[in-house]
């Protein structure tokens, strides 16, 4: 049975079972608050991947954000699309390479009991991501590209903490997240040039998520983390300034480590 089959069957299962654990308690539950986010920011990287060089490269670039938040009184829901580009350099080749990202999430968080009445609120939930990943090394003519994608499954906790400062409300947080069960796609050597990453003049949209393999702990290791201040406004509207921290370790036949560190500003829109 394919790969990619047994892997759908499971986050489809995972995901209509979090359904059923996450059904409100109330038949007439209210929707407190939803919200549409945009945002942009900047971000460092640091990247070792094998199957382009072993040389560790860095560097600086930014990203945008376009999202979905909706609180209701038992749980909250969100669901974002990343688009992140970086430009990463080695110190000791100063050869350069362009990365290019782009991630969704869709992430649900429930409430536990008594939560209005805790200055601590805590929040365990999950996160299903897909992640689709190019990079470009600008030094070569040849085995220049490098494609790969991610799908995961993990636990996520999320901690908030409401204060007021100066007679106004505020909103310090934190989302963290370690994939338990993922599905990826890892070329064991780049390409020349786009087509190629998949063998094929004419690629189809699922030739980038075929030959991959599921992967766990042993294998696989990702560890993200986001910090928040969120600042309400009159309106209903809001601003929250994040920050983000990753850090990715897949050993495959040539190894990839990551890690990320991001700053973002994103504005809550109220619909």
């Amino acid at each position: 049975m394919n790969k990619l089959y047994i892997f759908s069957l499971s986050f489809i299962a995972f995901f209509n079972c979090s359904l059923g654990l996450g059904q409100e308690k109330k038949a007439n539950d209210s929707q407190k608050q939803t919200h549409f986010i945009t945002g942009i920011g900047g971000s460092y990287v640091n990247v070792i991947d094998e199957g382009i060089s072993p040389l560790l490269y860095k560097g600086i670039g930014g990203g945008v954000i376009l999202g979905h938040f909706q609180e209701k009184e038992n749980s909250i829901n969100t669901s974002s699309a990343k688009f992140d580009f970086n430009n990463p350099s080695s110190s000791v080749s100063n050869a350069e390479m362009y990365t290019f990202r782009l991630e969704g999430h869709y992430q649900r968080y429930w409430k536990l009991a008594d939560d209005e009445n805790n200055k601590w609120k805590i929040r365990p939930g999950f996160d299903l991501s897909a992640k689709w990943a190019l990079r470009q090394h600008l030094n070569f003519t040849n085995n220049s590209q490098h494609i790969e994608t991610r799908f995961s499954i993990a636990p996520a906790l999320m901690i908030a903490r409401p204060f007021q400062l100066w007679n106004r409300n505020f909103e310090l947080g934190a989302f963290t997240s370690i994939p338990l069960l993922t599905y990826a796609t890892r070329p064991l050597f780049a390409s020349t040039r786009f087509p190629a990453s998949v063998n094929k003049e004419e690629v189809g949209f699922f030739d980038y998520v075929k030959e991959g393999e599921i992967i766990s702990f042993g294998s696989y290791f990702k560890w993200s983390a986001q910090y928040y201040l969120y600042y309400p406004l009159k309106n209903g509207n809001g601003l929250r300034l994040d920050y983000f921290w990753s850090y990715e370790n897949y050993k495959a036949q040539n190894p990839i480590k990551t890690g990320e560190h991001s700053i973002m500003i994103s504005t809550f829109f109220k619909i």
